[in-house]
């Protein structure tokens, strides 16, 4: 078991010697999943938005950035926030309250960032609807 950590301690430290700790892109991207929500999604105002990701990268993700935006209107990006994980592997389950978000058409976007700054941007459309009366 020690040999086989000290065998991976090596072999990562090795792919640095060898890349002159080159931080470009490598053509490598983060992949993401998006669980939920699903394309074109029903979400009530009331129950919120549940947002459910998976990132997997071999360099780490750096940044996780989470954005809504409005397909309608000009000034469309209604919530943003963004993580730092520094993780090969993340997982984001969360409720995003959409409270005074009008109901419309909308698109989840969700940008992975690697330590080579390779990217990958999964978009995803969604319909906000009005709370049932």
């Amino acid at each position: 078991m020690l040999a086989a950590l000290a065998a991976v301690g090596m072999l990562t430290a090795c792919e640095d010697i060898f890349e002159d700790g080159n931080m470009q892109p490598d053509g490598s991207k983060p992949s993401v999943v998006v669980n939920s929500p699903s394309s074109n999604q029903a979400i009530n105002v009331a129950q919120g938005l549940l947002v459910n990701i998976s990132a997997v990268d071999k360099d780490k993700v750096k940044d996780l950035d989470i954005v809504l935006q409005s397909q309608e209107e000009e000034q469309n990006t209604l919530i943003s926030f963004s993580t730092t994980p520094d993780k090969n592997v993340v997982e984001f389950d969360s409720v995003v309250s959409v409270q005074g978000v009008k109901p419309g058409r909308y698109n989840l976007i969700i940008t992975a960032t690697d330590y080579r700054t390779n990217q990958t941007v999964q978009e995803v459309p969604v319909i906000i609807q009005a709370p049932a009366n």
